[in-house]
């Protein structure tokens, strides 16, 4: 799998002509921890920030070219053991995706609680809000911005929600709920080819664009008190009114047995954390990453682990985390801005999504990381053997 920068957008596509096989580089088994540098307030350490002229910059995150082992197609048509693979008892498109979402503004919702969890996706400097007590009920939206097509997505039963561009193979298209399940994780399927997509590794596994991956997209997770005070002008979904459900509070947001265990099956077991414990997970080629919020301290802290910064407020439920290459980066604040959060040493300001907003060099921004909120059962599952972080660890 090579990357491909299309207009300046880090869209990534595939450019192997055979695209059955991928060449595993394997993370699993790996234990080692390098050195991690943790400090209450300052860290030094390289960031990699990213440019597009004077354009927006991308919230486009490449795909990961190998999970552990190759991709290959198998005789049956999957790339994945189907043992894997259940029934979630909906049928396709039991569970019904939004294709026509409506918005309101922050000041015009009335029914959301302050711990409600919330994903939040920017693109071209429009903010969109997602309660995950709409996304549970669907699990898919079909949404643009402007002209760029998206999809955001929520699985319920791994509390995994996942943004991806809908221009699939060269073609904008709309994705549904399969009703198959893939180690617990949603499986979606596009109406285009009828390809069946795994959510969580973002990864085609039956089809004809089987072994290909969806563009990803940068999501943050939050409350809704942390929306308010954070983006105050963004648009919110609202509910289907055509199948007039009754959208209450996300499991998600409410759940208070974190060892209860999972309704469908799940293979390997972890039981270092309890299952329902919500964790931030990097993925890449070698290894796994695992943060949970107890590993930090209270309020907002910056973090360098691995080369990679990690920027949390646990008032607001919030991990969020960016690659790290060059310059200094400490927490800090702008008078003239109140949403920066970040400052490097040459006195530009970054926002939680960040990017650069004051200071010589608005209009780059440190790249995320391929990176999501979930359940720990599902990401020890899905990602065997994950590091897991721990506050102070050498």
């Amino acid at each position: 799998m090579k990357a491909k920068n299309v207009v300046c957008r880090l869209v990534y596509r595939d450019l192997i002509m055979n695209r059955r096989i991928y060449v595993n580089d394997g993370y699993q088994g790996m234990r080692l921890m390098k050195k991690v540098l943790f400090f209450t307030l300052i860290i030094t350490g390289p960031l990699m920030l990213t440019r597009c002229g004077g354009e927006e910059p991308s919230v486009f995150v490449p795909p990961i070219d190998n999970r552990g082992e190759a991709c290959e197609v198998l005789e049956n048509g999957w790339t994945i053991s189907t043992q894997t693979v259940v029934d979630g008892g909906v049928g396709k498109d039991g569970i019904p995706s939004i294709d026509n979402p409506t918005f309101v503004t922050v000041n015009q919702v009335d029914n959301l609680t302050d711990d409600e969890l919330v994903i939040v996706v920017k693109v071209d400097g429009v903010v969109k809000a997602y309660p995950q007590r709409v996304l549970d009920v669907h699990e898919i939206v079909n949404d643009e911005f402007g002209d760029k097509p998206i999809a955001v997505t929520l699985c319920p039963q791994t509390g995994t929600a996942l943004a991806f561009d809908r221009t699939i193979d060269g073609d904008v298209t709309t994705l549904g709920v399969s009703g198959l399940l893939y180690n617990s994780n949603l499986i979606m399927y596009d109406r285009s080819t009828d390809t069946r997509w795994a959510q969580m590794t973002t990864q085609a596994i039956h089809g004809a664009l089987a072994c290909d991956d969806l563009s990803f997209l940068q999501t943050l997770e939050l409350t809704w008190a942390g929306v308010r005070a954070l983006f105050p002008d963004a648009l919110v979904l609202t509910g289907d009114e055509i199948i007039n459900r009754n959208y209450v509070n996300s499991p998600l947001s409410s759940r208070t047995d974190l060892n209860s265990i999972p309704t469908f099956p799940y293979s390997p077991k972890d039981l270092r954390m309890a299952n329902y414990e919500r964790v931030h997970t990097i993925i890449d080629s070698k290894k796994v990453q695992v943060y949970s919020f107890d590993q930090f301290a209270e309020g907002v802290t910056l973090t360098i682990d691995n080369s990679n910064v990690i920027l949390v407020n646990s008032d607001y439920k919030l991990i969020v985390s960016y690659k790290s290459r060059s310059k200094r980066l400490e927490l800090g604040t702008d008078v003239n801005n109140a949403d920066v959060v970040m400052v490097d040493t040459e006195g530009n300001g970054y926002n939680f999504f960040g990017e650069i907003i004051t200071g010589d060099l608005i209009g780059e921004r440190l790249e995320p990381t391929f990176s999501y909120m979930g359940y720990w059962f599902a990401m020890a599952s899905m990602f065997p053997d994950p590091i897991v972080f721990e506050d102070g660890q050498d």
